[in-house]
């Protein structure tokens, strides 16, 4: 196998997920070329750190009519695509797509496709197989997402331990800005936004443990993303008075290479986790709603908090006996975090 095309889309955690997938797949076989389809700004990561060789956007207008019950206009001889119920014409692919999806001798999908209506359109065009990978977990069951997502290489054969993700910068990536960080030593990171406002640490627990930080040397630095409005309005007037780095609208290059300078980063079930966790760095994180056993980011040095309870290491050897139920992020009081960022310091001797 030479070629691959995976097609994922969805937030920056599930794209982090997903690079198991993309080691398995490299470790079978050598020299493989992987191309990405998906959202290209935050795949532009990927193609930095050289885990991919090409993007394509998921939403251009040349691969819509792959998404269409009647499927694309001249497809090869061999397929009868559905007429469309609507009774309009299906769009032809442009020659170039077509010659792009033969190119692969594997397309591997995660996209919601409960009719199977996509891979049957790729199949048209596709030279070898179109596999789909299912992108949550069957309801109720506990099995952390990167197994749930290098399932869908069972049919190559490939079948072993699932790797954490790992994100490595490559040196001269970050810009002069973060260059200057290089030799700061007491950087903590905080990125107290997510994805879903459930998710989140009350503002007032960072600013408090922000106001920690600052007073025992610790230099805090915040990141913020493009969804983060709500919770930067609630913390920076808290915070108002303290010698804090703030960082936002910085591409997942910018903020991997940034996470990778800091002594340990605290954040909430997020992607920022997520990324921060697969740079190696030292991560905190607070859960409540979400199960960490399915969504916690994976590494040795990640430390959990969830409810009242602390659990060190790969989530992938978490216990997954028994049902799911939320825990309340309020049971995880302000100074948590610090005591646990202050036991990872005093182990690695600093």
């Amino acid at each position: 196998m030479k070629r691959v095309l995976i097609i994922r889309s969805g937030a920056v955690g599930d794209l982090i997920l997903t690079l198991p997938v993309l080691s398995a797949l490299k470790k079978r076989y050598s020299g493989l070329s992987i191309d990405m389809m998906g959202d290209p700004v935050r795949l532009n990561l990927f193609k930095t750190c050289g885990y991919v060789d090409d993007v394509l956007p998921v939403d251009g207008r040349d691969f819509t009519s792959l998404f269409g019950p009647g499927g694309p206009a001249g497809a090869p001889s061999g397929s009868v695509p559905r007429k469309p119920a609507d009774g309009s014409v299906p769009r032809k692919l442009p020659d170039h797509l077509i010659r792009r999806l033969r190119s692969y001798d594997l397309i591997l999908s995660y996209l919601p496709d409960p009719d199977g209506v996509f891979a049957e359109n790729l199949q048209m065009f596709a030279s070898g197989p179109v596999l789909t990978g299912q992108f949550r977990p069957p309801d109720g069951s506990r099995i952390h997402m990167t197994r749930v997502l290098t399932d869908a290489l069972k049919p190559l054969g490939i079948d072993a331990s699932v790797d954490p993700p790992r994100v490595d910068v490559p040196v001269g990536a970050a810009p002069d800005d973060l260059r200057r960080l290089e030799n700061e030593q007491r950087l903590v990171a905080i990125h107290p936004g997510s994805g879903g406002v459930a998710k989140c640490w009350p503002a007032e627990n960072y600013g408090a443990l922000i106001d920690q930080l600052a007073e025992s040397g610790f230099r805090p630095m915040i990141t913020f993303g493009p969804a983060d409005d709500l919770v930067r309005r609630r913390l920076l007037p808290l915070i108002e008075t303290r010698d804090v780095l703030v960082f936002e609208g910085r591409s997942l290059v910018e903020v991997a290479a940034l996470y990778a300078r800091c002594r340990a980063m605290i954040g909430n079930d997020s992607g920022m986790t997520h990324l921060a966790a697969a740079a190696g760095t030292p991560v905190i994180a607070m859960f409540g709603p979400t199960d960490p056993a399915v969504w916690g980011p994976r590494g040795k040095e990640v430390r959990i908090l969830w409810g009242t309870d602390v659990f060190e290491g790969d989530v992938d050897g978490m216990n997954r006996q028994g049902v799911f139920h939320p825990r309340s992020l309020d049971d995880i009081e302000a100074m948590r975090p610090f005591r646990i960022l202050a036991g990872l310091c005093a182990a690695a001797g600093a």
